[in-house]
């Protein structure tokens, strides 16, 4: 049975990244990364890590999803939409009737209709330009 808390170890964290061919954090980079995200969920098999999904936000209007996860070996199972689904509850829950929020993510390439499904869209659009992405490493 699939379980759901906020609770995932350095190890099983860069294991899942590396599975679906992510690159892995230092241990500074995952422990800033779990003290500061906003909004946490890990899926759970018993005691292994099989999902995830976070976001991070200013605590106002804007909120970022970012690391949708899941085991391949878990993947199709509807674990990636509960960790989304647990996303946007928490995103309606901190804003007040009347309010609106900014929810925006970074789409693996062939992805994006997954997304779709939640009331994303992609960019460009005629107002919108294209989401853009660096990754910036220190020399």
């Amino acid at each position: 049975m699939i379980t759901y808390n906020k609770e995932i170890t350095f190890e099983d964290y860069n294991e899942i990244r590396t599975l679906v061919g992510w690159n892995t954090l230092s241990r500074r980079q995952f422990d800033a990364m779990m003290k500061n995200s906003s909004f946490i969920t890990v899926a759970h098999d018993g005691e292994k890590a099989v999902g995830i999904s976070r976001g991070v936000g200013d605590g106002g209007y804007h909120l970022m999803l970012v690391d949708v996860i899941v085991h391949p070996d878990y993947q199709g199972q509807g674990i990636g939409r509960s960790v989304v689904e647990q996303f946007m509850a928490y995103a309606d829950s901190t804003i007040e009737p009347g309010e609106w929020i900014s929810l925006t993510l970074l789409s693996v390439y062939g992805k994006e209709d997954f997304y779709k499904k939640f009331g994303f869209h992609t960019r460009p659009t005629g107002t919108e330009g294209a989401g853009m992405n660096l990754k910036y490493v220190k020399k």
